[in-house]
Formats: C-alpha cells, structure tokens, sequence
C-alpha cells in the first residue's frame, strides 16, 4: 500500500520543467580562482591551492518519457562527456543516497577521479561497495556533527582541503510525502536498478575549510544537497572565530520544511548564497536548463535574499557556470 501511495505521489510529479526565463541566472563560464563550478542538479567542483574537492554529481539524469523513472542506470557516455577535468579531485562528498545524487558516482571514482576517496552516510557506503574498493569509501556518518557537538574533520592529502560531516535531514518531496526512504545495513552485491533501490541513509550537510599553509582556514563553505528542518543541518558552533563564507542551498523542496532557508541564513550570515538543484533532472540537458518542476524558484530566490546580511550576495548558477568566491578578509 505505500509503494503504491509513492507511486501515486510521484505521477503527481509529472508535467512540465519550467521555463527559466527571467530567473536572475549567473552564466559566467571564465572565473579567477578561487572558484566553485556548478556541474548542474547538486554537483560543484572546487580547487584550491594544488588540491581539488568535488560535490557529488549528476549527469545521467535518467527519465521515463521525460517523467520521474522506475528503473535506473548510469549513463557512461553522458557522464564521460560532460564531467570536466577532475584527476586532482582528492575528495568526494555525498549529502544523501538516492539516485540523482550517487547514481554517476561509481562511473566518476572510476574513471574521473581515480585517486579520490568518497565520504558519506553508512548507506552510501553499502551501496558503493557494489563497485569500488571498500578502501576508497569513508563513513562519515559516525563521526558526523551532531547539534552543538562538533565532528570529525576530514583532510586531503596535502591538507590544504577538510571536510566535517553534519548531521542533516532530507526534506519531503510533495504534500509532505518523502519518496526513497530506509537504509541499508550491509554491502549491497550489486547496484541497484530500481529508483527504489537508491534508499536514503542519513543525511548529511557538509562544512568544507579552505586551509592555508599554518592549517588556517581562509574560506568556510557550508553545503546542503537538499532542504531541512532547523535545527537538522546546522553547524555545530567551532570557537574558532571564523565565518562562514559560502552557503550552498537545495532549492528543490524548499517549502516541503519549515523556516528553510531563513533559519540557516541567519545562523550562517553568509557573503555568498549560491542556489542549486533548481533545474529539472527527468532526462535534461544541462547546457539547456529548465526549472524544476512544482517548485517556486522565485519564492527561494526572494527568501534568500530576504535573509542575507547586509554584505551577502546571491547566485543562481547554471550548470557548468563558475562562481566566484569572496574577496578574502584580512
């Protein structure tokens, strides 16, 4: 009966992507560094002094005459062709373990990334060991931030680049109903071919440091691949004086928890807002974005702003677009 009630749900979600037009859209492909790439849905490529760090991403998109699938595979030309250079990528974060986030992961370790470790929830482990040495894949989950008490950081190997897991939610998709929930306990044999198959796990917000050479951080970025209820998501407060200069919100779901993204933005007080997840994944091309289907991206973009402080920029990137980040503070 519930599988039945979530394909009932997720039919609702059928119809059109929304048509961009008039979305304050950020294109800007030739960025100085430093600099984050929006790879489209949740995915963004970051490079910092020799060291590179990657967001999950997601290109195969997969799609059932362009409505949500039941069945789903990794398409290895699509993500060989549009994945960019990412061979110094050291580090790859996952937020959660569906399928529009850690479908193309096994392709990218594999072949993008191949001296990366991938960082995430026991379930993203369970799933990953299907395909990849269980030494490349790191459980985050039980050292993640827990409220006010802080996690474990992780480094790159060069430790110019660290990583904290916290501990998130994943917002409902539509009339409060979440599709994909559950977890995994053991290795899976093999990848899931059922959109089903790609079970949540927990959830997990990421604090990433851009680091100098006495280990400082210059840049903090706080990343969200997908909308929760405060205080899940939240970072744990460090003492260390530093701000939090980047905030990456989720806009698919925004409105599913309450208080998003106000909550988070008055508690990071962030120079930088970049927005995404916003275009529609069902069997997209990323150099032709669309908006995500039933989503108010205009109410996002208008709450973010609402709650920026006086010196917080906003951004809307389209995929493959380069952001720039802050001017550093002395």
């Amino acid at each position: 009966m519930l599988r039945r009630i979530a394909l009932l749900s997720l039919l609702l979600l059928a119809g059109c992507a929304q048509n961009p037009a008039g979305l304050p859209l950020w294109q800007a492909k030739e960025v100085a560094p430093p600099s984050l790439q929006y790879l489209g849905v949740a995915g963004y490529l970051l490079r910092w002094q020799g060291e590179a760090l990657l967001f999950a991403p997601s290109f195969s998109n997969p799609a059932t005459l362009g409505q949500p699938p039941m069945g789903v595979q990794a398409d290895a030309a699509k993500i060989d062709e549009l994945m960019p250079p990412a061979s110094d990528v050291s580090m790859l974060l996952v937020g959660h373990a569906h399928y529009d986030h850690l479908l193309d992961v096994p392709r990218v370790m594999q072949v993008h990334t191949p001296n990366a470790k991938v960082y995430g929830s026991q379930t993203m482990g369970h799933i990953l060991a299907a395909a990849l040495p269980r030494e490349r894949i790191v459980d985050a989950e039980t050292v993640m931030a827990d409220g006010a008490t802080p996690g474990q950081w992780f480094y790159s190997p060069k430790r110019q680049l660290r990583a904290m897991a916290i501990k998130s939610e994943h917002a409902p998709h539509i009339f409060g109903i979440k599709f994909l929930t559950g977890s995994y306990d053991q290795d899976l044999t093999e990848l899931p071919r059922s959109t089903f198959g790609w079970k949540e796990g927990q959830t997990l917000a990421w604090l990433v440091d851009l680091l100098d050479e006495q280990g400082r951080p210059v840049y903090r970025i706080h990343y969200q691949d997908s909308a929760s209820t405060p205080p899940q998501g939240l970072p744990p407060v460090l003492n260390d004086g530093k701000r939090v200069d980047v905030a990456v919100l989720c806009v698919g779901s925004w409105q599913q928890v309450p208080a998003y993204p106000q909550v988070l933005l008055k508690r990071l007080q962030p120079r930088l807002a970049i927005l995404g997840h916003w275009e529609d994944f069902f069997g997209n091309d990323p150099r032709q974005p669309q908006g995500l289907r039933l989503q108010d991206i205009r109410g996002m973009v208008a709450a973010t702003r609402a709650n920026l402080p006086a010196d917080g920029q906003l951004k809307l990137p389209v995929p493959f677009a380069q952001i720039p980040l802050p001017p550093l503070q002395p």
